[in-house]
């Protein structure tokens, strides 16, 4: 079978995409990006060229970019290019070029593809590459997800040239007489990726010649067992995985627990949170302890609270927790999930548990103020005659740790707890029948 009917068959085995479909091509100038450019026209799809300059090599940028203007206008396609000042950036982040590149390039090509309205993005892997990226994960540390290497297609980034090896690639370019440029780049081994492909690679080859095949072959292993892992997780974590609300869950740690593999199930299930295994280590080395409540795991987007028998999941808080809104009667201010109102108003029976209370006016020191739950707070719930700690409170009526800094606390002008809202009114500020003037205070939750 010739080059291009393989190219047209893993395109419709894989379903990388539709024929009436519009590609936008990462072309940096070399073998394997050339090499599919051409495929793409012989094939007649529509499709256009992006070329990423990221001033590293000086004069030879220049060149590489000039290369696929040139190659894009032979073939009449549409040309975007971009250049990025790398070194400086990577700096600025503080992560190896590697890494800066491949972030900067990933971004512009999906914004390119969704300003300009192209389907899908196709880069020019082929095995090889693939096989790298495996060894590449091994070496820094991974689960069964980065052992299947690299996909045909993951969400809108397509690899139509992973049927090939690099020997296909250099045989197709020699036969089609196709011109390309060299990175020099690609020679040096100060750069992982390179060292694992020229010093590497080679040595396993003597192990075993047909490495490629045999990587290929345990990649879509590690891929189906990928597949069956992310089905069965997926069912456990909607077993254990109990919703609080939209965005939060409560998890039983003894249900955890009693997993097995405990460790393997725990990353796979936490994976969709972003959380680390060394995070999730540390998770497990304190989770049968005695008097762990209170203390939270993070990852770049979510929290996990220990809460007594429980873990709390949730989303990280978008901003700082607010501290000391003022409130005076006629107004109403939000509080995180919360909006608090007080009006002066007729004395009227009112539940005092719930989302609204009235309160004795001439007791009030004005502005309020709504905050957050301090340590040391204390009040006297109503129907009480003693004083009681809010976190004592808190776990009477087992709100769990991550809740408690976002219920309001309604705080009078001489510093005393008035209402933690919505559940209980302060003793001393109740009306009674000497009560003449009252202020209602409601608190409706808002989202």
């Amino acid at each position: 079978m010739d080059l291009l009917s393989r190219f047209l068959n893993f395109n419709d085995e894989n379903q990388l995409f539709e024929k009436n479909e519009r590609i936008l091509l990462a072309v940096s100038g070399g073998k394997d990006s050339v090499l599919m450019t051409h495929l793409f026209a012989k094939a007649g799809y529509s499709f256009g060229i992006a070329h990423c300059n990221f001033k590293l090599r000086g004069e030879s940028s220049e060149m590489d970019e000039a290369l696929v203007f040139n190659l894009a206008r032979q073939l009449n396609v549409p040309f975007y290019a971009t250049s990025f000042d790398t070194e400086e950036i990577a700096r600025e982040r503080k992560m190896s070029i590697e890494m800066a590149a491949r972030e900067l390039r990933y971004q512009w090509f999906e914004d390119l593809r969704q300003q300009h309205q192209y389907d899908y993005v196709a880069l020019a892997h082929h095995q090889n590459d693939a096989i790298e990226t495996m060894l590449l994960n091994l070496t820094r540390g991974t689960g069964i997800a980065g052992l299947h290497g690299i996909l045909p297609k993951r969400d809108r980034f397509i690899r139509p040239l992973l049927f090939l090896i690099r020997e296909e690639v250099e045989a197709a370019i020699d036969k089609w007489k196709l011109t390309y440029r060299d990175d020099e780049s690609n020679f040096s081994t100060k750069y992982t990726r390179n060292k694992i492909r020229l010093e590497i690679i080679p040595k396993l080859k003597e192990i075993n010649p047909s490495l490629e095949k045999t990587f290929i072959e345990n990649a879509e292993r590690f891929e189906e067992l990928n597949e069956l892992l992310k089905t069965y997780t997926t069912t456990l974590r909607e077993k254990l995985f109990i919703a609080r609300d939209v965005n939060s869950y409560t998890i039983s740690m003894e249900k955890l627990q009693q997993l097995h593999p405990v460790r393997t199930l725990l990353y796979e299930l936490f994976r969709p949170f972003n959380f680390t295994s060394d995070v999730l280590d540390d998770l497990l080395s304190v989770w049968t302890k005695k008097n762990q409540s209170g203390k939270y795991f993070n990852s770049v987007t979510h929290s996990l609270v220990m809460s007594r028998k429980d873990l709390i999941l949730e989303p990280l808080m978008d901003q700082p927790l607010q501290e000391l809104i003022p409130l005076t009667p006629g107004e109403q201010k939000k509080f995180g999930n919360f909006i608090i109102s007080a009006q002066n108003s007729q004395v009227e029976k009112v539940e005092h548990t719930f989302d609204k209370i009235q309160v004795d006016e001439e007791e009030l020191v004005f502005p309020l103020q709504i905050r957050h739950w301090r340590e040391g707070d204390w009040f006297k719930p109503l129907g009480m005659k003693g004083k009681k700690k809010l976190s004592d409170f808190f776990i009477s009526l087992k709100i769990p740790v991550t809740d408690k800094m976002r219920v309001p606390v309604v705080v009078n002008g001489n510093g005393d707890v008035i209402w933690v809202a919505p559940y209980r009114i302060d003793d001393r500020y109740k009306i009674t029948d000497k009560t003449k003037k009252v202020v209602t205070l409601e608190c409706i939750k808002w989202k």
